[in-house]
């Protein structure tokens, strides 16, 4: 759900970016029933999707690496240690992110998110508790909702966040 969210709300503000997702887990489907039905409620198509593992490819080659909870990021981290400034708790990159300011036109995202990776508590773990958004599966429709409600605010941060930089991109 967050990758879909995160798509459009980059695609509303003018950035057809690239995003993608993956696991940390080994299973590989299609999403949820929940999760199509819910994201067809917002009027997105997650129908397609088919989940993949990560690996370090896929972590090496993003300017940006999103993790649902700590236990992601960790496992990110475990793929690639060098993402350490650029893999973000979700809820984290658009707490952190907030407060650094958007990304500036003309200023490298992976530069951003180095600044943005500074404002952590030095010797303390990756993101907070309050950072993660919790995986519903398994749960009912209500919790999908809720779960899409919280994904939809944060990711709307972050595309605030990170469009002036895309949009600037796109343009030149």
């Amino acid at each position: 759900m967050a990758m879909v969210l995160l798509a459009h709300h980059l695609a509303e503000r003018g950035v057809p970016a690239r995003v993608h997702s993956a696991g940390t887990l080994g299973w590989g489907g299609p999403a949820t029933e929940n999760s199509v039905a819910v994201m067809a409620e917002r009027g997105l198509d997650l129908s397609h999707h088919q989940s993949r593992r990560l690996d370090a490819g896929l972590a090496v080659g993003a300017d940006v690496v999103l993790g649902m909870t700590r236990d992601h990021v960790s496992g990110v981290l475990n793929h690639d240690p060098t993402a350490v400034d650029r893999a973000f708790v979700i809820g984290e990159l658009a707490r952190l992110g907030t407060r650094v300011g958007p990304v500036p036109p003309g200023r490298a995202v992976r530069d951003w998110t180095v600044a943005v990776a500074a404002e952590r508590p030095e010797g303390r773990p990756i993101g907070r508790y309050v950072d993660e958004v919790a995986d519903p599966v398994g749960e009912p429709l209500d919790v999908y909702r809720r779960t899409a409600d919280q994904l939809d605010r944060v990711t709307r941060v972050i595309a605030d966040l990170l469009a002036p930089a895309l949009s600037a991109d796109r343009a030149g």
